[in-house]
């Protein structure tokens, strides 16, 4: 049986913690789009899941990735010197570009799948590869970022993150775009 394909539910609290819930999201349906690509993986479950996955990394995972290149990164970059807070912070914004290319290779397969399931172990190393990086970089967010955010950023600029993602949020249900 395919992981449960509804994500949890979203923080709404400080930065950080919605942040943190993004990555449980991110966990879950990166999880999910492994499964779903195992040769054992029940096909009457597996357009459902690859529809879930799409949609998600269509929709959710952009936004999660503009909060923290637009709102995590530019306030630490200002702040930090050279070193290894700076690498780490440069990393972040790096391993999100490595992300994005396996994330463009799979959205079309996982389209795909959703009306050819037996389509889905095509896209087993892709799911494994998009696996590994995350595991990377969430760890990097996790230890190393997401501290730093609360040690270094004053209550006003964590307060104006958590602003910026609610924004991003309301903008993107918007039926009429912006401009």
């Amino acid at each position: 049986m395919l992981a449960q394909i509804q994500s949890p539910a979203p923080s709404h609290s400080d930065p950080v913690d919605a942040l943190l819930g993004c990555h449980v999201r991110i966990r879950h349906f990166t999880a999910l789009a492994v499964s779903l690509s195992r040769p054992d993986a029940p096909v009457d479950q597996i357009a459902a899941a690859a529809q879930a996955v799409h949609r998600y990394y269509t929709l959710a995972l952009p936004l999660h990735e503009a909060d923290e290149n637009e709102s995590v990164y530019p306030r630490l970059r200002s702040l930090l010197p050279a070193g290894a807070l700076a690498d780490a912070n440069q990393a972040m914004l790096d391993q999100h570009r490595e992300i994005d290319v396996l994330v463009a290779q799979l959205i079309p397969l996982w389209h795909t799948i959703q009306t050819r399931p037996g389509l889905a172990p095509a896209s087993a190393a892709l799911a494994a590869r998009l696996l590994a990086a995350w595991t990377t970089h969430l760890q990097l967010e996790e230890n190393i970022i997401f501290p730093a955010v609360r040690r270094l950023l004053s209550p006003a600029e964590q307060s104006a993150i958590r602003e910026e993602m609610s924004l991003r949020r309301q903008m993107s249900r918007s039926p009429v775009p912006a401009g």
